[in-house]
């Protein structure tokens, strides 16, 4: 079980969209946060790989030189797109 205080303005308008979609006050609450903790997981999981790709890059040193990514997106839309480039 959770309480949360909400500022008037924000009651005020959870109040009026559960009258205006005829659902409750808890449910709106429940689907904000479930919404609101899925993109928070989200944002982490990509910081926690972002974070990893840039450990793993900082080991090995590999990379794709600029003008063959460059090459890469600019063959997109193409008839003949090239293939993303890969590190040696």
């Amino acid at each position: 079980m959770l309480g949360v205080r909400l500022e008037p303005e924000l009651e005020q308008r959870l109040s009026q969209l559960a009258e205006k979609t005829k659902r409750s006050k808890s449910f709106l609450a429940k689907e904000a946060l479930r919404d609101y903790l899925d993109r928070l997981e989200t944002q982490e999981r990509r910081r926690q790989e972002t974070l990893a790709r840039w450990e793993a890059y900082e080991q090995s040193e590999e990379s794709v030189p600029h003008e063959a990514m460059e090459d890469w997106l600019m063959s997109w839309g193409d008839d003949e797109e090239k293939a993303c480039p890969t590190t040696k």
